[in-house]
This record gives structure tokens, C-alpha cells and sequence, in this order.
């Protein structure tokens, strides 16, 4: 029985949680996708729009941000971060800090 016979679409949330399925079956097939997807009866480029956004929730869901532990500032001097959109930040200057801000610029 191929896929989308298995998986009956009833509204947005449904389908974009069964294509998810649809994505994960795939990755645990061995197959490659153009194979998966005759294999199953799917359009590729169905499919392939699928595992984009499998993808973008992914990198979504692991995020990019370091781990911040927020202690009482030992200094009045701080750094100030800016951001593009007005989003200021404000940490206590400290070589840890200075470290931290090294590791924000670089990634």
C-alpha cells in the first residue's frame, strides 16, 4: 500500500505531522528519495518540499544559541550589544564575557 493510501490528509496540522512521517519512513528505508517516492507512489517534488521544511524544523528545534548562566554583575562596566532590530543587551565586563562575545561574532 503506498504512503499517501496509508496516510489519510484530514487538515494542515495532520498533514504537516504525517509528512514528517512520511519524511522519517524515508530516512529509516535505505532508500534514496526518488526511489522512496516511487516506491510509495509521491510526487519528488511533493516530497522534496516536505523534507525542506523537515529540514528548517530541524535546524529550527536545535537552535543556535549558547547556554547563558546569569550571575550578579562583579563591575559597573558592561558590554553593549545592539542589535539590528533595537534588541540591546547589556553584560557585565569580564574576561568570561569578552570570551562570550568572541564566540557570538564568530559563529
Amino acid at each position: 500500500m503506498s504512503f499517501a493510501k496509508r496516510y489519510i490528509m484530514q487538515n494542515k496540522k495532520e498533514q504537516r505531522e504525517q509528512m514528517m512521517v512520511m519524511i522519517e519512513d524515508w530516512q529509516s528505508s535505505g532508500l534514496n528519495q526518488r526511489a522512496y517516492c516511487k516506491a510509495n507512489k509521491v510526487r519528488y517534488h511533493v516530497f522534496h518540499y516536505w523534507y525542506r521544511m523537515y529540514r528548517s524544523k530541524q535546524t529550527t528545534d536545535t537552535g543556535s544559541f549558547l547556554p547563558v548562566k546569569v550571575v550578579s554583575p562583579v563591575s559597573k562596566e558592561q558590554i553593549t550589544i545592539i542589535g539590528a532590530s533595537g534588541i540591546k543587551v547589556q553584560i557585565p565586563l569580564t574576561k568570561q564575557s569578552i570570551d562570550f562575545v568572541k564566540q557570538l561574532l564568530l559563529a
